[in-house]
């Protein structure tokens, strides 16, 4: 059997394939056409930046567009192919021209124009898209608000007894919001808002969005105000809680006094106090802050001393003093001078003289024990440390010590003269 060949050419035989052949070519030729012809059939460029210029005069009264921003245009041209073909978004501009005419804040409405920036501008422009720009001008302003836990748009969480829930903490305790003058002004308070549905054992953290309200309390959206930060980190802090009572330490306390339990009484004697489980479970008791000795008398036995706690800790009981009583019915007081004095601490290089020669002062103790005390029974000692630079003359502080004397101690605070010198070699 013979094949038959193949023949392109013997296809244009064919009515209908001729047909089909010559509407396709003249589709092409559109195309064609349609893409080189820039006359006739122009040419969009599309992404032209708007640009809205206000006057110097309404700049310097403050003014500052704040929409349109950010928005292009879609520009289409005509001329010679050439030159069309090369034109970027970069050689046009679109403005409105009437801005300069601004001088208050509001909105406008004006036609759009085009201004050709670059070194080809043998072309004509045919039209705009949009062709009229929406204005919104305004002063700038900015206001910091601090971030407020609204209670009303919060569920009421439960919490176990056992445990405190403590007030919410955020992130960061201000927020900064900035935009047009009249936006920012609807502006009453920034809030969380956030509902806990679980029981609280233990501490809760989330993000969430801040919200904006005006002054009744309705939100204020608008896409023209900025804010420093939408959201913020919010922690629920949930401590265990426990009692503990309450003990007092004393500094230059004798070595030989013991003050009975029924000696010292403090009122309160315990707190309630919410923590961390870790913290909590190394505490026994509450020491409130040392009594110094050198001002406890049998005339002045009552203090009031802070309380104070671990910083992650917190005084539920809201008792920041506590009252120490002391009973010091057994304790005696003589007055008696001292005049041995001596210094330490002292430079090398240098030497000093006592210009007090003696102090009286006044011992408290056993009755039994202060009558047996002499004049040599007590010491006077002057400490130059943190002033071993220090030369000329001074008043430092003077700590008085009782030898022989185990329960006894000086009441008061004392002062002496010195000078000190430089040694000369």
């Amino acid at each position: 059997m013979k094949i038959k060949k193949f023949s392109i050419g013997s296809l244009f035989y064919n009515n209908k394939f001729v047909m089909f052949f010559s509407v396709l070519a003249a589709i092409g030729l559109w195309i064609f056409m349609a893409l080189t012809n820039t006359e006739e059939f122009p040419r969009q460029i599309q992404g032209v930046p708007i640009t809205i210029r206000l006057s110097d005069a309404a700049q310097a009264d403050g003014l500052k567009v704040f929409s349109p921003v950010n928005q292009t245009a879609t520009v289409s041209i005509k001329g010679n192919s050439l030159i069309v073909k090369q034109i970027q978004p970069s050689d046009l501009e679109v403005v409105a021209q009437l801005a300069s005419t601004i001088t208050s804040p509001g909105n406008y409405t004006f036609n759009l124009s085009v201004n050709k920036k670059g070194t080809l501008s043998n072309f004509d422009v045919v039209s705009i898209s949009p062709n009229q720009a929406n204005i919104s001008v305004d002063r700038y302003a900015e206001k910091t608000f601090p971030i407020e836990n609204d209670m009303k748009y919060k569920s009421d969480y439960k919490s176990d007894p056992s445990y405190f829930v403590s007030a919410p903490t955020f992130s960061v305790d201000t927020v900064t919001v900035s935009g047009p003058e009249k936006e920012v002004s609807r502006v009453n308070k920034v809030s969380v808002q956030y509902e806990i549905n679980d029981t609280l054992r233990e501490s809760k953290s989330f993000t969430t969005d801040l919200i904006l309200t005006d002054a009744n309390g309705n939100k204020v959206a608008s896409d023209k105000i900025k804010m420093s930060q939408e959201k913020v980190d919010v922690t629920i802090p949930v401590l265990s809680r426990i009692v503990l009572p309450l003990s007092v330490d004393f500094t230059n306390k004798p070595t030989g006094l013991a003050l009975s339990p029924g000696q010292i009484t403090i009122s309160p004697q315990s707190i309630e106090v919410a923590g961390p489980k870790d913290v909590l479970s190394n505490l026994t008791e509450i020491s409130l802050a040392p009594i110094d000795f050198s001002g406890i008398s049998p005339t002045t036995s009552s203090f009031d001393v802070n309380v104070s706690l671990p910083a992650s800790c917190k005084n539920l009981s809201n008792v920041p003093v506590a009252k120490v009583t002391l009973d010091l019915g057994s304790m005696a007081t003589r007055k008696m001078v001292v005049s041995n004095f001596a210094i330490k601490n002292l430079a090398a290089d240098k030497t000093a003289s006592v210009y007090t020669k003696s102090l009286t002062v006044t011992v408290v103790g056993p009755e039994s024990e202060i009558s047996k005390l002499t004049e040599n029974s007590l010491s006077a000692q002057i400490d130059m440390a943190g002033k071993e630079n220090f030369t000329g003359h001074t008043e430092m502080p003077v700590s008085i010590s009782v030898g022989n004397a185990t329960s006894s101690w000086v009441y008061g605070s004392y002062m002496a003269n010195i000078s000190v010198s430089p040694i000369r070699g």
